[in-house]
């Protein structure tokens, strides 16, 4: 690969690190409640879920930590810690910063018995509070996994295979929390009903395109305008073997029930973009624009990809928030969905054309890495079989290492669903900045 496009592609990343930055969970919990400074004068608690929970919760902390009476953290176990029992597992300086919260791990995007001792403990914590309590939810992608609460009639067992099912047929992430908040004891508002009489006030880092603030995390603390009805339809259409659980779905919050709660989005997959469209402006030159959100079928998503990277003119790129969906097979081999279309894409990919996709968490799949950032020199390192093998094997992660693009950023603190960039370098690689 040449050195202007290893010099693009590195830009792209930069970009992508920067943006994140920009949207840092425990600066945009601390502004919102600046907005509330003298607002409340009663007890304050904080329940955070999700993969920015411990971010958020230090905002929270930082801005109120001398009115939070206590609370929860619950975020997603390390791989290495997976299969143990403890509940308790962030590192000791960590866990002393967000105390007076209690911390908790779980699992993602499959739920386990801790995921269901988190759920329980925010439940007794949001039943403990009084008329002139405030609840502080901080929900992000990755919650609905880390609260499970399996309503009467349905086992662990049976939510684990519900929620695999609806993931690996490639549902929609709505329709999957659909299905999550009709068939729960903590999701769909029933949180937010356990803490009544108490205000609640939510905010949220949306990881859903297009989403509304009962899409996150399966909206435990919000309303919800959606009915077991369309719930019982989404299951029919991905998971229809677990038509069994139908009796068990349940209606959830409904806005005309909601006076006491409140939601903010913080920062979305579109915010996202803007940063890194101006991040790329700023650092590498580049005529920058953030494109609308959008999510589909991965293998279309190469398409669209591939026609708009022969229509971008020299130096200017477009970034695109983007959620995927991949039907998966019961036997594959190690990646991501975001590693899967850069790998898909690569050869397609105009000369002078850089893409990266990647996971705004910095977990693509099972790949060990945030995604791929890739050119079409790249492919000469690797025959064609090889490559075609890896796309059927849902295998991309080794190509990947192979050739020098894995995009490495370690867990991120972030969940605002993937990015992708396609960028023209400018005519000879030259930079303008």
């Amino acid at each position: 690969m040449s050195a202007a496009l290893d010099e693009l592609r590195a830009a792209l990343v930069a970009a992508f690190r920067a943006g994140l930055t920009e949207l840092d969970p425990a600066r945009l919990v601390e502004r919102a409640l600046d907005a509330e400074a003298g607002a409340h004068r009663g007890r304050v608690f904080v329940i955070a879920a999700g993969k920015a929970a411990p971010g958020m919760a230090q905002g929270a902390l930082r801005r109120w930590g001398d009115r939070i009476a206590g609370g929860l953290v619950v975020t997603v176990a390390a791989p290495a810690l997976a299969a143990r029992d403890e509940t308790t597992s962030l590192a000791d300086p960590e866990e002393a910063a967000l105390r007076p919260l209690r911390v908790m791990r779980a699992a993602h995007p499959i739920p386990d018995a801790r995921s269901v001792d988190a759920a329980e403990a925010a439940l007794a914590v949001a039943a403990a509070l009084g008329p002139e309590d405030l609840l502080i939810a901080l929900l992000s992608g990755g919650a609905s996994a880390l609260l499970a609460a399996p309503p009467p009639g349905v086992s662990l067992a049976d939510k684990q295979a519900v929620v695999a099912e609806l993931l690996e047929a490639g549902a929609p992430i709505q329709d999957v929390n659909l299905v999550r908040r009709h068939l729960s004891r903590i999701k769909g508002g029933r949180l937010a009903a356990a803490a009544a009489p108490a205000r609640v006030l939510t905010l949220l880092m949306s990881d859903v395109v297009g989403g509304l603030p009962h899409d996150v995390g399966s909206g435990p603390t919000v309303p919800d305008p959606t009915r077991v009805e369309q719930a019982l339809a989404a299951l029919d259409r991905w998971a229809p073997r677990f038509a069994r659980l139908a009796p068990a779905f349940s209606e959830s919050l409904k806005p005309a029930d909601a006076r006491r709660l409140e939601a903010r989005v913080l920062a979305d997959p579109d915010k996202l973009a803007e940063r890194v469209a101006a991040a790329l402006a700023d650092r590498a030159g580049l005529r920058a624009t953030a494109a609308p959100a959008e999510d589909g079928d991965a293998r279309a998503i190469v398409e669209r990809r591939l026609a708009l990277a022969r229509t971008l003119a020299p130096g200017e790129a477009v970034v695109i928030p983007c959620e995927p969906t991949l039907a998966l097979p019961a036997h594959r081999g190690a990646g991501g969905r975001a590693g899967w279309i850069a790998l898909a894409a690569l050869r397609g990919l105009p000369p002078d054309v850089a893409l990266l996709c990647a996971a705004s968490d910095g977990v693509d799949g099972s790949s060990g890495a945030a995604g791929a950032a890739v050119a079409r020199a790249a492919a000469a390192a690797m025959d064609d079989r090889t490559i075609d093998a890896a796309l059927a094997r849902f295998d991309d992660a080794v190509v990947h290492r192979a050739l020098g693009t894995r995009v490495e950023t370690g867990p991120t603190g972030h969940n605002l669903t993937d990015l992708h960039i396609v960028a023209r370098d400018f005519p000879g690689g030259a930079r303008v900045r």
